[in-house]
Parts: structure tokens; C-alpha cells; sequence
């Protein structure tokens, strides 16, 4: 004969879970502002790493342009020991024209 209450399995049994919601949960909170801290920490790494970066190529950057102001005078320097004065008065009239240079064919 069968009877007409179901039978009950593993499931219509009720735990203590069910009463701890999930926004109550404190373990679940805990773990949340952990793992902000831990992101907070490799954030902040990163972002020392990356202003020691932008350092060093800002450093690069000032030798460049040091170095270069060092070439250009010392190119400077060596045009005008290296020109006697009247092919250095030509030059400079070379540089004040507008017309470049004109080639003959």
C-alpha cells in the first residue's frame, strides 16, 4: 500500500545555513576587504615601478639633450677653425639666402 505523504530525502533537510544570509555574512566580508587590501598592495607596487620608469626615461631624456648641445658646439667650434675667413664669409652668406643650394647641370 502506498501512502499519500511523500517520502522525504537529503534535500527537505534544513541546516543551520539557511538561517545566515548572504549579505550577512561576516566570513564573506572578511574575505572581501582582504582581498582589496592584497589588490591595494600590488597596485601601489606597480605604480612605484612605473614612476621609476618614467625617471629614468626622463633622465635618458636630459643626457640626449645635453649630449647633443655638446655636438652641435663642438661642430660649431671645429666649422669655424676648420674655414679660412673668406670661405666662412661665404658660408654665412650661404646660410642667410633662401635659395638652398642650386645645382648646375
Amino acid at each position: 500500500m502506498k501512502s499519500s505523504v511523500p517520502s522525504r530525502g537529503l534535500q527537505d533537510i534544513r541546516t543551520m545555513s539557511e538561517r545566515i544570509s548572504v549579505v550577512d555574512n561576516p566570513q564573506k566580508k572578511y574575505l572581501a576587504l582582504a582581498m582589496l587590501e592584497l589588490e591595494k598592495a600590488r597596485r601601489a607596487k606597480e605604480k612605484r615601478s612605473a614612476v621609476e620608469r618614467v625617471a629614468g626615461i626622463d633622465k635618458r631624456l636630459a643626457d640626449i639633450t645635453a649630449e647633443q648641445a655638446e655636438l652641435l658646439a663642438d661642430a660649431a667650434a671645429e666649422m669655424e677653425t676648420s674655414l679660412p675667413a673668406d670661405q666662412r664669409a661665404q658660408a654665412e652668406d650661404l646660410d642667410r639666402s633662401s635659395g638652398g643650394f642650386k645645382l648646375a647641370y
